[in-house]
């Protein structure tokens, strides 16, 4: 993976336990990538709507963010003609630096044939083109002890 190291940021047990049990989804031990498993383009208005809501604290937004993302991956409608997309986009830029390792992920930049990656790709590429060089979010080489000095 080709995100800065220092941007990377995963979902938090407590995260995944909040959401779970707000809308009623399963959380077993043995579920790996949880904010994947559970993504579901049926249900896409109500995770916006909690979202948009306020009432979630970082780390849950980080993750709904997550699992919106992928719910919107397997949606089979166009994408640019769902106005619940450009809410996404919009929230993703309004928070980049909430979700900036999002938006590296979903770019998939080490293809450079979008083809081979996801159908979300072309709009996270058009975001992450707007960021990349902001120096919050540009990697800064380790100074090594005689450096410092």
């Amino acid at each position: 993976m080709d995100i800065p190291k220092h941007l990377w940021r995963f979902p938090t047990r407590e995260a995944i336990d909040s959401l779970a049990q707000r809308f009623g989804l399963p959380n077993e031990p043995n579920m790996q990538d949880w904010e994947y498993e559970v993504a579901d383009p049926d249900r896409v208005e109500e995770f916006l709507e909690a979202y948009e809501s306020g009432e979630l604290n970082d780390d849950e937004c980080f993750t709904l963010m997550e699992t919106i993302i992928e719910s919107f991956e397997e949606l089979k409608t166009d994408l640019d003609l769902d106005a619940r997309w450009r809410r996404i986009l919009s929230a993703l830029e309004r928070r980049i630096t909430r979700h900036i390792y999002s938006v590296y992920y979903w770019s998939c930049i080490e293809n450079e044939s979008e083809e081979d990656c996801w159908r979300v790709t072309p709009y996270m590429r058009q975001i992450l083109a707007k960021y990349r060089q902001d120096e919050r979010f540009i990697e800064k080489p380790e100074r090594t002890g005689a450096e410092q000095s």
